[in-house]
């Protein structure tokens, strides 16, 4: 690619860049910014840069609201709903004041929020608010584990072209998928590389790599992180079997063999036309 080609194409995806890092891109875009970003290491090295930034900002601790300021909040305010008061049998209607008015009661309201927060006595409220929040977490796991199985099954029968057919370009694929992608070796069944792809899944994104075995046998595997989407919470669209001490979940999703299993935190799915033993080898043999 030409020097001026490259600049143009790289302006073409930099108003996506951010979009992107925050999981607001639509998935069209998104597929079309990642083939780019493969072969763009300047980008590619924005988005990291995007990525360490962003979790930069999650993991700073925002300081409490200062004591003073509450206290001129609540002033502010008790002022304005005073001059209202008074003034409210004026027939023109006080908009400027008023508005003014219920920003600072915005503000007072995010204050009080956090000063109660801060309270012991919010203990309790805290404990229950957690316990929320994790029973939505396992919900939207076994939803994305869902999710995930047909995407990987629509893919496989209907596969889209690959972005790479060079297993040496996997490793780029890291900073999207949030594992090592490395090309599985089947040792015992052998199997022909045909590409990969970085597939998004709504929030989530897979490497999604195909192989031909036993002549003429579509297999895809999809690669994603399995702390992000527990692959134990396929049951029971899979059922659990455990091979060689390890947990492998297989089963038959629109008249596809499905096999999935993790390893390390990296999670391992494989739909093909083979029967449910053959998958199960495969899966395995893609952990080694």
């Amino acid at each position: 690619m030409s020097a001026a080609k490259s600049i143009e194409s790289c302006s073409r995806f930099d108003y996506a860049l951010s979009a992107y890092v925050d999981c607001e891109l639509d998935p069209d875009h998104a597929v079309d910014l990642e083939s780019h970003l493969v072969q763009c290491p300047p980008c590619f090295e924005q988005v990291r840069l995007l990525r360490s930034l962003r979790a930069s900002l999650k993991r700073a601790r925002p300081s409490g609201c200062p004591d003073a300021l509450r206290a001129r909040v609540a002033a502010a305010v008790a002022h304005e709903q005073a001059r209202d008061a008074a003034q409210s049998a004026e027939a023109r209607p006080r908009l400027v004041h008023r508005g003014y008015a219920i920003a600072l009661a915005a503000a007072a309201g995010v204050v009080f929020v956090v000063g109660v927060a801060r309270r012991p006595d919010a203990s309790a409220e805290a404990v229950k608010a957690d316990a929320a929040r994790a029973a939505f977490d396992r919900a939207a796991s076994t939803e994305s584990v869902e999710v995930l199985l047909d995407d990987l099954v629509t893919q496989h029968a209907q596969p889209l072209p690959p972005e790479t057919t060079n297993p040496e370009d996997l490793p780029r694929f890291d900073p999207f998928v949030g594992v090592p992608v490395r090309r599985p070796h089947f040792q015992s069944i052998p199997a022909n590389f045909m590409g990969a792809r970085v597939h998004t899944m709504r929030d989530r994104r897979a490497a999604l790599l195909q192989f031909v075995v036993r002549g003429n046998h579509r297999v895809t595997v999809y690669m994603f992180n399995s702390r992000a989407v527990p692959v134990q919470k396929a049951q029971p669209i899979l059922q659990p079997r455990v091979v060689r001490e390890r947990p492998v979940y297989v089963g038959n999703i629109n008249g596809y063999s499905v096999a999935a299993a993790e390893r390390s935190g990296v999670g391992y799915a494989l739909a093909s036309d083979l029967g449910d033993d053959v998958s199960t080898q495969l899966v395995l043999a893609a952990m080694q």
